[in-house]
């Protein structure tokens, strides 16, 4: 995955948002950048929210290409309209882990009946998540951009299609990982 996602990134000519899902995915594809593209990417944590937004924005007004690396925060509530975001990259679908009490107790519940918490909570918060993330593309009338997401089970697993069939009516394309 990060093999094909430093590909992508040789190709950004404005703006773009790579999303994670962990930490240690973000600090591995950080640290796999070869050296003529470190300088573009800018990442989560290493200095403040604003002044990371706001030096992106000023590498794209200057004409240089920007690439911002970020977690779960990025993915919801930022607003990054037209050329600051022609691209989002999703790592991996956003899961998350059922860690607060109420899921876990609604989990609990739902086996105690005999239903599927996978399916009944899981599936369709990550859904949800999902649709927040690659609406970080599009935030007006007039923005175009593409949505890569290196996770697999978007098209081979039967709840990635029903998370794929619940976001807009994007044009999809398959690709070959980079070698």
């Amino acid at each position: 995955m990060v093999q094909t996602l430093i590909a992508d990134i040789e190709k950004v000519r404005r703006g773009a948002l790579v999303l994670f899902t962990s930490r240690a995915q973000m600090r591995a594809a950080v640290d796999a950048l070869p050296g003529h593209l470190q300088d573009m990417v800018l990442v989560q944590g290493n200095q403040s929210r604003t002044r990371i937004l706001q030096a992106h924005a000023e590498r794209i007004q200057s004409g240089l290409p920007s690439v911002l690396f970020g977690m779960q925060s990025f993915g919801e509530g930022l607003d990054l309209p037209g050329e600051l975001c022609e691209t989002v990259c999703i790592a991996k679908l956003p899961f998350a882990p059922p860690s607060e009490p109420v899921d876990e107790a609604r989990a609990e519940w739902l086996r105690s009946v005999g239903r599927d918490p996978f399916n009944e909570l899981v599936i369709p918060a990550t859904g949800v998540k999902l649709l927040q993330w690659t609406g970080r593309a599009i935030r007006t009338e007039d923005d175009q951009a593409q949505v890569i997401c290196y996770d697999k089970r978007l098209t081979q697993q039967a709840y990635g299609r029903r998370m794929l069939a619940g976001l807009p009516p994007y044009r999809l394309e398959h690709r070959m990982p980079a070698s």
